[in-house]
């Protein structure tokens, strides 16, 4: 229920997509008199509509989430087989996965306000990858963990318990590009087109603003979490407004680093990281490149001087 929002999201507009077709071409045929359909919108209220929209939206994608996630994780079961994840899952058809710790390279753990007040997250495990892109049934999901249940799952994968470390945080140029690129971008846009177009769109001028409102408190939210944890063993890269993830990697498994700076961001010493594991990559923009760069620097010692076999 507290999660997959978009994919569930995506489900409902391809339904919609599908009805709203049909409408049209039973309009056509004259079994619905199209006229009458527009005189009855038109008088209702646009904010009561989007009110009403906005609810039934929520139950639909409420229910929705409910029964996919009943068909594919139905009878899940998960247990110790010789030092591996033995897992167990499906309705229809029955999956079994098992998880090698020496072959995992990136572990995330996902919760939200809702979960964290049930005690409730999500653990998705991706393992090294004989292909160059990581593919998304590759990528294993283990729904509703409790605390001790994810504390044992990531022992088990990791011999001992992942903390957060040294914390390097974004430079707030971070949250100024996304907001120009988010808000200012379609607000330009926006005046621009009621000013030299057509002024009727000023009449919608409360969706403007409350979509203003609503993209700004998702990017605040998302630079509040957007941290690296950085300690002798692992770095965890936290990240999301909403969901927010958590992503640990081993040191020793890390395949290559990608360091980039603009030339404009010299001056100012912030820069970007991409850490290549065999089962994917992650990335963190516009840090302290100076403490970046002294990170890279140890990592890659570590991973020169330890002979750990991670396939």
């Amino acid at each position: 229920i507290t999660s997959n929002y978009l994919r569930s999201v995506a489900l409902l507009f391809l339904v919609y997509s599908t009805i709203q077709e049909n409408l049209r071409n039973f309009s056509q045929q004259e079994y619905l008199d199209g006229s009458e359909l527009e005189n009855f919108f038109a008088a209702q209220s646009i904010l009561k509509a989007v009110l009403i929209v906005g609810l039934l939206l929520i139950l639909v994608v409420l229910i929705v989430n409910i029964v996919r996630t009943i068909v594919k994780f139905f009878g899940f079961n998960i247990s110790k087989q010789k030092g591996s994840l033995l897992i167990n899952y499906g309705l229809f058809s029955t999956k079994s996965t098992i998880i090698k710790p020496e072959k995992v390279q990136i572990t995330t753990v996902t919760r939200n306000f809702f979960q964290k007040k049930m005690d409730i997250l999500e653990v998705r495990i991706q393992q090294a990858t004989s292909g160059e892109i990581q593919n998304k049934k590759d990528i294993i999901e283990i729904p509703g963990c409790n605390e001790s249940e994810k504390n044992e799952i990531l022992k088990l994968i990791f011999n001992t318990f992942p903390e957060k470390g040294v914390v390097l945080k974004p430079n707030w140029r971070k949250l100024g590009f996304s907001s120009f690129i988010s808000i200012g971008i379609p607000l330009i846009i926006y005046l621009i087109y009621g000013f030299y177009i057509d002024e009727l769109i000023f009449d919608y001028a409360f969706l403007a603003i409350g979509y203003v409102i609503f993209v700004a408190l998702i990017l605040t939210f998302g630079y509040k979490n957007y941290r690296l944890f950085v300690n002798d063993d692992f770095i965890i890269l936290q990240s999301g407004a909403w969901d927010v993830d958590n992503r640990i990697i081993e040191i020793a498994k890390i395949q290559a680093i990608t360091t980039s700076q603009l030339f404009w961001h010299k001056s100012l010493d912030i820069g970007s990281l991409t850490i290549h594991t065999a089962g994917g990559d992650i990335h963190f923009d516009l840090g302290n490149f100076a403490t970046v760069k002294q990170y890279v620097n140890l990592w890659l010692y570590k991973v020169e001087t330890n002979n750990i076999h991670w396939m």
